[in-house]
């Protein structure tokens, strides 16, 4: 190791300068790229004069973050507190040892920088001019105490640069840093589920629905790291054998850092809250120089009272109320900002200007004191391609969105990456090695998002990484299933868009019990008013029950029985999923929330997270309810109800002893309704596919797809109460915890289940989850600065 240079810094990183020759630091850059050698070169003569805090200052010599005079947000002072001191990266474990350092050094990046050191050179060069990293020779670096380094690595992307990003995580630097940030700043993670439910709540009256896009340019390099902690956040540059190693340190927050992303989208949040704070005061602004630029690529009709929306093809929810004033609102996804709103060309400008505005006030525009490396906050590049132009289509975190057809759809490369991942697995392929798979599975979740039916479909996939030999998964029969079902979903993604309100809950169109025995299944529904049914002309509740062959019930584990293959809860699983459809054929249930409420946990938590790592029976039933609902475009809700409060489902699944007629006096005698049940059995062909499951056996999708009975004619729905919020389809319920319940005396209660109280039934749920909230305006109380 050459060691020709050294830099006397005390283990405090003195701001003292050291009396160390400049000229020495020559030959550490033979061998280096020019321009990159250049940059090292100058930095190390400056840390030498200068010593280090002041050569940090020196080379961030202006803040991104503007001073925010006149803001009134609760993370202002943390704001300022970040543009002053830079964010801290605090540690809860001793310094590195040299030892611990050096052999860190020596492993190295990983892999993949060897494969892009010319694009990692050319990057670094440009982050080093822009005052955003430095890279330093280990020798003028050894002797700081609190010095820390970690890989670095690159992720080619389709159609663009590769990006390049640290792993954090490997020497457990990641692990190790104390969460220094404001809570509850990453509100990202249901930006989509809000952009959907504020399109499908928008009341077309106040015609189309425009959407833009901002980015901000740089993102995390936008604030400054605390100098006195950026040794912790070293980084191993690429170098070749025999050459001087190299430190990069970030001067801003790096990607790959945990702390980056909280203390970045505490700036995005506040500039989110500042603009929606003005568009729902109407304070008024002037046009900003940027809304000039992008406003000719406006796509937006002149007069959108004198165009309305194209009639749906499906009549909206009647529980949707209707809209006092046009839409406006903004959101954002970490650096990306999204805003949604209604109006003329005037009013959208508007919109568009206040958000320009509320970037300015926390991240300064550029001014004639600026070098011309510093890029504008708002990226002007993709704002000239129209991405911050109005359009009633745009593509929204790797979406397509149509506003005016309500959908949601992959965009061509999502979808011919879809394509290009089933046909690189055979259909008789046997084995697939471990990474390939998770990127597999990684890739399907992230399709699957918006894609309804998918969820039930990775049981089996998820399964394949339990039961692998070595660096080698195994691909069974029923890993071959799933895949047919997503070349199945593949393959009809053109004929059948998925419609935004699939999507997002809304009130319960109906709300049903049901249950299941060793005998058999049944459950009862109340529609509410308003859902059209195919085979009455009024809203009846519905009745069923099933009862299981024999080979099935002999099947179900029991104490004289403790070999059998079927358990208690795979059949109350296998009933609700008949449940559902005894539903969705005598109703009209596309895009409408329906409840469905079970006495077992193990099923609910099955029917919520739509998985389970299993070969069993669970998996073949999931698979089933996912393309039940893909076929039928429902809203699936599901929540518990205690067993002594489900007394009506608890007969239905019980009472084989009486026969049909029997069975229906019984129930009209005993839970009396305004109007009487009306018996109806499973479809047959459903029947076969559940029997099969608990046989572990799959069963042909498309003998599912019976034709649907007409539609009654009714009369207009009943008023419904104002709408109120259920739960994202796609939160994380494996999270879901539990909570202790009391049966109250008035939990079953007949008059709650009349068609006419069942929208306000979701007030009387004990257990939720998942729960959609809105943007929070409180997030920034809980900051301590």
């Amino acid at each position: 190791m050459n060691t020709t240079t050294t830099l006397p810094l005390p283990p405090n990183l003195s701001t003292t300068a050291s009396s160390t020759s400049h000229a020495a630091a020559a030959p550490i850059m033979s061998g280096l790229p020019k321009e990159l050698g250049k940059c090292i070169a100058r930095d190390v003569a400056l840390l030498k004069k200068l010593g280090w805090k002041r050569f940090v200052a020196a080379r961030r010599p202006r803040k991104d973050l503007a001073d925010m005079h006149g803001i009134n947000h609760p993370a202002k002072r943390l704001l300022l507190s970040y543009k002053n001191h830079g964010v801290p990266a605090k540690v809860t474990t001793p310094p590195w040892s040299h030892e611990r350092i050096r052999q860190a050094i020596a492993r190295g990046p990983h892999r993949s920088c060897r494969e892009h050191t010319n694009f990692l050179t050319e990057e670094f060069v440009s982050m080093i001019q822009k005052g955003q990293w430095i890279i330093l020779p280990y020798s003028a670096v050894k002797d700081w105490i609190h010095l820390r380094v970690s890989p670095p690595g690159v992720v080619p992307q389709a159609d663009r640069r590769p990006r390049w990003i640290v792993d954090y995580s490997f020497y457990g630097i990641n692990e190790e840093t104390l969460p220094l940030f404001a809570e509850g700043s990453m509100q990202f993670g249901h930006t989509l589920d809000r952009i959907l439910r504020h399109i499908l709540l928008s009341d077309p009256s106040h015609g189309p629905v425009y959407l833009l896009k901002i980015d901000l340019s740089d993102g995390f390099y936008r604030i400054d790291t605390n100098p006195d902690d950026i040794p912790r956040l070293g980084v191993v540059f690429p170098t070749d054998e025999g050459q001087e190693p190299l430190i990069a340190f970030p001067l801003v927050l790096p990607m790959g850092w945990k702390n980056s992303p909280p203390a970045f989208t505490t700036a995005t949040e506040t500039i989110a809250d500042i603009a929606n704070d003005c568009l729902r005061r109407n304070y008024p602004v002037t046009t900003h120089l940027l809304d000039e630029r992008a406003m000719p690529l406006d796509c937006v009709v002149e007069d959108p009272s004198g165009t309305p929306s194209p009639p749906p093809t499906i009549a909206p929810d009647p529980s949707i109320p209707p809209q006092p004033k046009p839409l406006a609102e903004v959101d954002v996804y970490v650096d990306d900002f999204i805003a949604i709103a209604q109006g003329d060309c005037s009013r959208l400008r508007q919109v568009r200007s206040t958000l320009l505005h509320s970037i300015d006030t926390v991240f300064r525009p550029n001014d004639e004191h600026d070098p011309q490396t510093r890029a504008e906050p708002v990226s002007l590049k993709k704002l000239d391609r129209g991405d911050a132009s109005w359009n009633t289509q745009h593509t929204i975190l790797g979406w397509n969105i149509d506003t005016t057809a309500r959908t949601i759809t992959l965009t061509p490369r999502r979808r011919g990456r879809l394509a290009e991942i089933l046909d690189s697995i055979l259909p008789h392929q046997k084995r697939i090695g471990v990474t390939r798979w998770h990127k597999v599975l990684g890739e399907l979740r992230s399709m699957s998002i918006a894609l309804p039916g998918c969820r039930g479909l990775f049981s089996f996939l998820q399964k394949a990484l339990q039961t692998r030999h070595g660096h080698r998964v195994t691909l069974t029969r029923d890993v071959h299933q799933a895949l047919r079902d997503f070349r199945w979903i593949l393959n009809n993604l053109s004929e059948r868009p998925t419609r935004i309100a699939e999507l997002v809950p809304l009130l319960p169109s109906a709300l049903g019990h049901h249950d299941a025995s060793g005998v058999g299944a049944g459950g009862v529904w109340f529609p509410a008013q308003g859902l059209q049914p195919r085979t009455k002309p009024d809203p009846m509740p519905l009745l069923w029950r099933f009862r299981w062959p024999q080979d099935i019930a002999s099947r179900l584990v029991t104490e004289k029985n403790p070999h059998g293959t079927i358990s208690i809860s795979d059949l109350e699983l296998a009933g609700g999923l008949l449940h559902l459809d005894v539903l969705s054929q005598h109703y009209a249930v596309p895009e409408r929330t329906i409840l469905s409420k079970t006495d077992n946990l193990a099923t609910l938590y099955w029917q919520r997270k739509g998985s389970t790592t299993s070969d069993k029976v669970p998996p073949h039933l999931l698979r089933l309810f996912g393309i039940h609902q893909r076929l039928h475009r429902y809203v699936p809700r599901h929540d518990y109800i205690p067993g002594d409060s489900n007394p009506l489902a608890d007969d239905a699944s019980r009472l084989f002893d009486l026969n049909d007629t029997d069975f229906l006096t019984h129930f009209n005698h005993t839970y009396p309704q305004q109007h009487s049940y009306h018996y109806v059995t499973p479809r047959p062909s459903l029947i076969s596919a559940v029997i099969l499951a608990l046989h572990r056996k799959p069963y042909n999708v498309e003998l599912l797809q019976d034709e649907m009975p007409a539609l009654t004619p009714t009369g207009a729905p009943g008023a419904v109460s104002q709408v109120s919020w259920a739960s994202t389809p796609f939160s994380k319920p494996s999270r879901t915890k539990y909570k202790s319940y009391k049966s109250s005396s008035s939990e079953f209660a007949m008059e709650h289940l009349q068609s006419t109280a069942i929208p306000s039934s979701l007030e009387r749920l004990k257990i939720t989850y998942g729960a959609l909230d809105k943007r929070s305006p409180c997030w920034a109380t809980r900051i301590h600065a």
